[in-house]
């Protein structure tokens, strides 16, 4: 087939897709789809394993400050459900080429992409279970997002085992975060100083705002339905309802005029990750995530040690 040929090809595909998708259409089959949303889903499903992979590194640095048998074997169970979301969201990503195996294991380490949480150490069982509360509450609104309105039903059903753990991971968190918080001055200390690490990284969760994002065609193809706006937005009346019920600081306040919690720290702001420190100095977005993107603590040899498949070697 002549390149004009296949371009005339391609555009009717495209037309025909979008008008379907402007009906309300989902899709089953990868063939009907255009080559433009074959990209786009294999970008999201993409991004989306890898990352899942490399949650486990982070989370068993969590394992060692577990303090009973009941509190490892929740590290345990994340890591074992977080495997299984980097399997299954792998298999999607493959049917649009992706070889995850040789991303995840050959690929040069320096273009290994995750939250840039997740190259810093988990000081403690107490900040793990924070973390839970915070963090798998922002990826549950962004998983969530595609079980809910991906126009590739394929996707939409395999996020529903993922959005059910990251809920339990969530719930897990809150329990325990509350717990903390009562046991002890020690304990809510702890919980308090996680809380002031943690909370900014939720709300950089969900990337750039709506009039920054680097992939508009997302929501042009339907693979979501909630813009990073208005993910973040649910995450914070979400988070900040919990924490006003715990009675912790957080930098966020009541509106009284629009019954929302609006935030009171710079946006965005850069962070120490050897200090575990914010600056409190606004930066761009652009700054904040040239920074990130330069890596924490446990970059390279995180990555390393899951190459040699040493990353679960310590527990039990």
């Amino acid at each position: 087939m002549s390149s004009d040929a296949q371009t005339t090809r391609d555009d009717a595909v495209e037309a025909a897709m979008l008008a379907r998708l402007e009906a309300g259409e989902m899709f089953e089959d990868i063939d009907e789809l255009s080559p433009r949303y074959k990209e786009i889903l294999r970008q999201t499903a993409e991004i989306a394993s890898i990352s899942e992979v490399s949650v486990l590194t982070w989370a068993c640095t969590a394992y060692p400050t577990a303090p009973d048998i009941g509190a490892k074997i929740a590290v345990c169970a994340t890591i074992l459900d977080e495997v299984g979301h980097a399997y299954h969201q792998g298999i999607l990503a493959e049917q649009f080429g992706v070889d995850v195996h040789s991303r995840a294991f050959k690929d040069d380490i320096k273009f290994i992409w995750t939250w840039p949480i997740m190259e810093v150490p988990i000081r403690n069982y107490i900040e793990f279970v924070v973390m839970q509360s915070m963090l798998d509450r922002a990826g549950l609104h962004w998983t969530k997002d595609l079980e809910l309105h991906c126009s590739y039903a394929p996707y939409r059903r395999t996020l529903r085992k993922v959005n059910f753990e990251e809920g339990f991971h969530m719930r897990h968190g809150n329990f325990w975060t509350e717990f903390y918080w009562n046991h002890s001055e020690e304990t809510r200390a702890m919980v308090q100083r996680s809380i002031d690490w943690i909370f900014p990284f939720g709300v950089m969760w969900f990337g750039k705002p709506d009039n920054l994002k680097t992939r508009p065609e997302q929501l042009k193809y339907k693979v979501r339905g909630w813009g990073n706006d208005f993910m973040r937005e649910k995450w914070l009346q979400s988070s900040c309802a919990f924490l006003k019920k715990l009675g912790a600081d957080f930098p966020a306040e009541f509106d009284e005029e629009t019954k929302k919690w609006r935030i009171t720290m710079p946006y965005p702001m850069k962070y120490d990750a050897e200090n575990y420190a914010w600056s409190q100095e606004q930066c761009t977005h652009d700054e904040y995530w040239q920074h990130s993107r330069k890596g924490g603590p446990m970059r390279p040899g995180a990555y390393e040690r899951l190459r040699r498949e040493e990353w679960g070697d310590k527990l039990w």
